[in-house]
Formats: structure tokens, sequence, C-alpha cells
């Protein structure tokens, strides 16, 4: 049984990864979030649910104590997040962090596309800055580089190393959240990497 935390579990991304999660059989899912009324009428029967802010560095460490897998989905202040999680490793148990970040952060894409993703780096210096923390930090890390995400149930998903052409520009958030569950169940999927992640072409 593995015992997995989500961050930003409310959000939109978030909420499919907490559905996908809770119908995984050997996973001990807590969810970590500011506002639990977010989850509106959703099901959250078998979550802990712990309320709290990541940018309180003690909220983050009673998030991640007792837990294997981290998985992030969040928004705002996220260097300042990813400080505290980098920071909350010496002290916890997580060994897992897969984290949600932009595609085109390590201006690893080429052609038109390289232009556009360049521009909103620019814009959010610090998404970059805070998936080099994770990256950088003590856990066995996986950057998943996403393009324009999108509600759907499509979980068909492809990964690219950094340097390789997606095989298309967008993904469903569903398609995540099977990304993650099968990195779950197989340790070795994207450990220590930056993967681009979009729908596959089935």
């Amino acid at each position: 049984m593995k015992k997995v935390v989500i961050f930003g579990a409310a959000g939109h991304t978030g909420k499919y990864l907490t559905r996908r999660m809770q119908s995984v059989a050997d996973i001990e899912l807590s969810v970590f979030v500011r506002n639990p009324a977010k989850f509106g009428d959703m099901d959250m029967t078998g979550v802990n649910v712990m309320q709290g802010n990541a940018l309180n560095a003690e909220d983050v460490c009673r998030a991640m104590g007792g837990q294997d897998v981290l998985l992030c989905s969040l928004e705002g202040d996220v260097l300042a997040m990813a400080k505290n999680i980098a920071a909350a490793l010496e002290k916890t148990s997580v060994k897992r962090i897969i984290w949600i970040t932009g595609m085109g952060i390590h201006h690893e894409i080429r052609g038109i596309h390289d232009i556009m993703l360049n521009q909103l780096a620019k814009k959010m210096p610090e998404y970059i800055q805070a998936a080099d923390t994770i990256a950088a930090s003590s856990a066995v890390t996986t950057l998943l580089r996403c393009p324009g995400i999108r509600d759907g149930e499509n979980e068909t998903y492809a990964l690219t190393k950094e340097g390789e052409k997606p095989v298309c520009w967008f993904v469903d958030r569903a398609a995540i959240a099977q990304c993650m569950a099968d990195m779950i169940a197989d340790e070795t999927l994207g450990a220590n990497e930056s993967l681009g992640i979009t729908n596959g072409r089935a």
C-alpha cells in the first residue's frame, strides 16, 4: 500500500488526479488544500482531507509526513511552494515527487511553438525556477511538462524526452492523471526525468 498525497487537489487538474487515485486499490490517498469547500459535492469517500497552505512550511511538513509519493498540481507562488517542499524532504518520508509544469520551460521545443512558449516562460520565470528546484531536490522526481491542458476523459498519453517533438499540442487532464497512476505503479517510469506529456494518437 503506497501512501500518496496530492497538493493542489481542489484545482481543475487536481480533481482529475483525486478521482483517478481514488480508483487505485493499493493507494492510501490524502489531499492537501487551502479550501476543502472547493471539492463541492465531489465524493471524497476514503480520502484523508488536510487543510493548509503550501506557502506555510509547517503545513507542508505536516501534509508530507508519513507519505511515500507527492503529486503536485500547484499555481500561484510556486517557487516558494517548491522551496518548502524541497526543504520538507529532510524531515518527512516522501521519496517521489511528480510535478506538473509547462512545456518549453527549458527551451526544449523547436520551431514556431518555441517562440510562443518562450514568451510565456519570460512572463513566468518562477515556474521554471520551481520546476528546477524540485528536480534538484533529494527525492526521485518527474517533471511532467504539459502543453495546452484541457478538460477531457482521453487517458491515452505519449511521453517525450527533452528535445523530442511532442506528438501533439494538447493533453486531457485524464491523461495526466493516468500517467501519474502508471508512475506510481511502476517506480522506474519517469524517474529523475523531465518528460513532455501530450495525448497520444489513439
